[in-house]
């Protein structure tokens, strides 16, 4: 790693391996990973089951492919010039503009990952965005 993380966690790889260990288990539904007091019903929901994943991949396929065909338009334009998108490792730079072009970008980055785990270069400017983030004081 490039950075120390201050002992902060990566709440997009915590809901990354979620969704990992969600596809790993067997057709069983009562195999859930627990949390306390979780209501799996409610919005906004950021941990998805296999079947909730698969589902969002047929969509995406689908009748949502207009909103995954923006959703690949938006990362593939940051993956064209990372630079300009990913957090920089300053905090006065990153607190000035968090939520005007970071905090927008983190979401769409994050779903196209669920949707096309395939891709291992959005795969790996995710890691690379939330290692810059978590080397941020505060966020």
């Amino acid at each position: 790693m490039r950075t120390h993380t201050r002992g902060a966690p990566s709440v997009f790889f915590i809901s990354l391996l979620c969704c990992v260990l969600a596809n790993g288990t067997d057709e069983n539904s009562s195999v859930l990973i627990p949390f306390l007091n979780a209501n799996y019903e409610s919005h906004p929901m950021l941990y998805f089951s296999k079947g909730d994943v698969e589902e969002l991949r047929l969509r995406a396929a689908s009748t949502h492919r207009h909103i995954a065909t923006r959703l690949s338009e938006a990362v593939h334009t940051m993956l064209s010039s990372p630079v300009e998108y990913l957090p920089p490792w300053e905090p006065a730079n990153f607190s000035a503009r968090w939520n005007e072009i970071y905090g927008n970008n983190l979401g769409a980055l994050a779903m196209f990952c669920v949707l096309y785990p395939e891709n291992l270069e959005a795969l790996e400017m995710a890691r690379d965005y939330m290692e810059r983030m978590a080397a941020q004081p505060s966020w």
